[in-house]
């Protein structure tokens, strides 16, 4: 981890002198308060969650809702296959929460105790959490279908940490995450173990395998609904509270970051709106799980697209 860590910081730095020319604020550089370190480290934040937390939702929310499951369709939606990306979520997670600090250390030149968070309550309650997430993903990978209980108990916990240790902001920028992971995170999943999985299957017959994508794509839906309803409240209600006036996104680098999310965001709405309307529906057709892998595909595309320009927004002042 000490050699990763280094070379990120190599890498940061070198974008850093690449980026800023003149400086923080100067002609080709960075706007004032900008890190390209804080936004790396925040891009690997928020994809550690959305492994997590997809992970987590496809187990609970689209395999478990699938009635009269064939052993030949387990055998293909392994629980432990998607558990290995959940691992490899919190892994993510626990890179940021201590590859953080860890290189402000050597940075700053002091001791890695000095550079913990100043609330070190908070941060000692999120290594029991990732602690608690990565006990239920390995017994998942040991067999053990309760592990996945365990695994949700700490992520959520973890994700959900400021809602009721934080500020009014937070406590909405924390629910947006989870909404946000539980739409697109499990979409990804679904990809990658659910429909990649049954498309590669050779000993499946076509028609099972399109209607067994079928079954996947329909129960994901009431879920993606809800979350990306509740990922609109609270990202308008983020805007909000951080840009307190219209002419912000267009005179202030945070509005206009904003404002690339948001063109960002009304894609992957288009797109979802798209496989939703149009692709679900034919789906059950043999050839169809070809379909709608393409298109969630270009879904999850743009969605990183958001997750980049989400790293880059959070870490940009908020307009005065």
């Amino acid at each position: 981890m000490r050699a990763l860590l280094a070379a990120l910081h190599e890498i940061t730095q070198a974008a850093q002198q690449i980026g800023s020319p003149g400086g923080p604020g100067g002609p080709g550089g960075p706007p004032p308060g900008f890190s390209f370190t804080d936004a790396v480290f925040q891009l690997v934040e928020f994809v550690g969650f959305f492994l997590a937390i997809g992970a987590i939702g496809f187990r609970f929310g689209i395999v478990r809702q699938i009635r009269g499951m064939s052993d030949e369709a387990k055998a293909i939606l392994r629980a432990d296959n998607a558990a290995l990306l959940g691992i490899l979520g919190v892994a993510l997670l626990w890179l940021t929460y201590l590859g953080q600090p860890y290189l402000d250390a050597i940075t700053s030149h002091k001791a890695f105790a000095a550079a913990l968070p100043k609330n070190l309550s908070q941060f000692q309650f999120k290594m029991a959490m990732l602690t608690i997430a990565t006990l239920g993903f390995v017994l998942v990978r040991a067999m053990w279908s309760g592990g996945w209980t365990v695994a949700a108990i700490g992520v959520l916990l973890l994700v959900l940490q400021p809602v009721y240790t934080g500020r009014f902001a937070g406590k909405v920028n924390a629910v947006h995450i989870l909404a946000a992971s539980t739409w697109l995170g499990t979409l990804l999943v679904l990809l990658l173990i659910g429909i990649r999985g049954v498309a590669k299957s050779t000993t499946t017959p076509g028609a099972q395998r399109a209607e067994l994508v079928a079954d996947l794509v329909n129960s994901f839906s009431p879920l993606a609904l809800v979350a990306s309803a509740i990922v609109a409240a609270t990202g308008l209600t983020t805007a909000w509270l951080h840009l307190k006036r219209v002419s912000s996104l267009w005179t202030t680098s945070y509005g206009v970051a904003l404002d690339v999310k948001l063109i960002l965001v009304l894609i992957v709405v288009t797109l979802g709106a798209w496989n939703w309307r149009r692709v679900r529906p034919s789906l059950g057709a043999e050839g169809s799980e070809q379909t709608i892998r393409r298109s969630a595909r270009m879904e999850l595309t743009f969605a990183a697209l958001v997750l980049i320009a989400t790293s880059v927004l959070v870490t940009l002042p908020s307009p005065r």
